[in-house]
């Protein structure tokens, strides 16, 4: 599993999701002149599918591509549909399309859901972790670590992380999101 791709990715989950922006319950840092800064504007796809992908990027990059930037495959809608909570911010990974590892997080009052997209192969995915719960039903293989799903579908790594609720519940969630970030890729 610690094959560069993949480990970073990891690194970059643990390293992201707990720094967040703030405190569950702050408010966002002041901009200049002291008010609030307003959320971060999502993303979402502005061109029709295709036949073999909803992101309305093309075909899909399940084996080769790009890696689409994870903030335009989910609307504010469907992430609140999905995860019950309303999005009181959007942290966008800011990388330049084409980058091989990306992430985007949606803050929300009581809880978050965060999404890290990267290239592994089958082989590295497979390998071992200690601890890690192996998960069914959702992609070609997964597994549970942390608080993490870690899904497999083609050559991506999809990494959700949703909290706040119970960890059955959180998985669970975890689980139907990836299911749709996997109609999109």
């Amino acid at each position: 599993m610690f094959r560069r791709p993949l480990a970073a990715l990891a690194i970059a989950a643990a390293l992201v999701t707990p720094a967040g922006c703030g405190m569950l319950g702050e408010s966002p840092t002041p901009a200049a002149g002291g008010a609030p800064a307003p959320p971060a504007a999502s993303a979402t796809p502005a061109a029709s599918a295709t036949p073999g992908s909803d992101s309305g990027l093309g075909d899909s990059v399940k084996d080769s591509g790009a890696i689409p930037d994870p903030c335009t495959l989910l609307s504010r809608t469907e992430v609140t549909r999905l995860t019950g909570r309303d999005i009181s911010q959007i942290d966008e990974d800011g990388l330049p399309d084409g980058d091989e590892n990306r992430y985007c997080q949606w803050q929300q009052p009581g809880g978050q859901l965060a999404v890290f997209l990267g290239r592994t192969t089958a082989d590295d995915f497979k390998i071992k972790i200690a601890d890690a719960t192996p998960v069914d039903g959702v992609g070609e293989d997964a597994f549970a670590l942390a608080g993490h799903l870690y899904v497999l579908y083609g050559t991506v790594s999809i990494d959700v992380y949703s909290r706040g609720d119970d960890d059955a519940e959180n998985l669970a969630k975890a689980a139907t999101i990836a299911e749709v970030l996997i109609t999109k890729i």
